[in-house]
């Protein structure tokens, strides 16, 4: 996602099999759910390392601003209500500062990069892009499609893939001592890239808010990136 998206996303990952084109997207209806007010507190936790990081959602006019701030590192996403990214940026202290915009069938991505002046533009099809998988699913979650691909930047590498998530299935997730029914969501890379990675999302049923994220980022053997929420703005607000 959120999306946090830092492997594939902005973000985490932040899509293979089943072909969402733009039309599908567009007949496609409304996310039923609100969208979620305040800002939400995620953990990030790679074998004993604990990462913190917020995430807040805000509409702007008829768009949704996704941001996430983590340690040293700003993702901001600027997307349509149905979850279409329109513009990403992504920021790294003093080593990263870049900015992406579709423009048609393309992405235009452009700043500095390890200190270095950086532009690129890559060629897409029809496809939407959805950069926070944290927010940008959620219309997929309201139709009775069980996959979808999209294309999505690496924000480790900066490179732009494609992506598909497929539902498999509902689970419970325990928050805060509640047991929340979720979709379990399941992300794979395209073509034969999707036998080495692959990452699972969960979504709580009732308005698709984003719960639970688990993948493996390196060789077999390196421990699991997991991503929790540990927060809710009602929680923070008691505090």
């Amino acid at each position: 996602m959120f999306f946090k998206s830092r492997i594939i996303t902005a973000s985490l990952a932040a899509t293979i099999i089943f072909f969402s084109s733009a039309k599908a997207q567009t007949d496609s209806p409304a996310p039923s759910s609100e969208l979620p007010e305040g800002i939400f507190e995620y953990h990030e936790i790679v074998g004993e390392k604990t990462i913190p990081f917020s995430w807040e959602a805000e509409q702007k006019q008829d768009k949704i601003a996704i941001t996430v701030f983590e340690e040293d590192k700003f993702f901001y996403n600027l997307c349509t209500a149905d979850g279409a990214t329109l513009e990403w940026r992504f920021e790294k202290k003093g080593v990263h500062d870049i900015t992406a915009i579709r423009k048609d069938n393309s992405l235009h991505l452009s700043g500095s990069r390890s200190g270095e002046e950086f532009s690129k533009e890559v060629t897409i099809d029809e496809r939407p892009w959805y950069q926070p998988l944290s927010f940008s699913l959620r219309n997929f979650l309201d139709t009775n499609e069980k996959k979808t691909s999209f294309w999505v930047i690496r924000a480790d590498k900066i490179d732009v893939i494609a992506l598909t998530a497929e539902k498999v299935g509902k689970e419970d997730i325990v928050f805060n001592e509640e047991v929340m029914p979720a979709q379990k969501v399941e992300i794979r890379a395209e073509g034969f890239r999707s036998q080495f990675w692959h990452a699972t999302y969960w979504y709580r049923q009732s308005d698709h808010l984003f719960l639970r994220y688990e993948s493996v980022h390196g060789l077999p053997g390196t421990a699991a990136t997991i991503v929790e929420l540990v927060e809710t703005p009602d929680q923070l607000s008691d505090t």
